[in-house]
């Protein structure tokens, strides 16, 4: 499994990757807690753009991207502080850790 998360946009234009892991490397601890957190949101079962972000050309979005054999998905949204992709903010969070 691959997990990739990327940060764009916002006033400076920003354009960083900040997780690029794949889960068949030598770390099998890692790779068994990153499969586990994607299983935990669902991940494939996401809507591409979450609904309930604020709206605005100045924020920055995150994109998601997991690919799984055959399966490839991406979500993005807005870094709005929003109830609705809380969920969405942790899991970029607990897996930037486990990297």
């Amino acid at each position: 499994m691959k997990v990739s998360v990327k940060r764009r946009g916002g006033f400076a234009a920003i354009n960083e990757d900040i997780v690029s892991l794949d889960t068949t490397s030598p770390n099998e601890a890692a790779a068994g807690q990153v499969e586990n957190l994607v299983r935990a949101v669902n991940f494939f079962n996401l809507p591409s753009n979450p609904p309930g972000q604020k709206l605005g050309s100045d924020f920055l979005k995150y994109e998601v991207t997991v690919t799984d054999g055959g399966k490839q998905h991406t979500v993005t949204f807005n870094d709005d502080d929003a109830p609705a992709t809380a969920y969405l903010r942790e899991f970029i969070q607990r897996v930037a850790r486990i990297r």
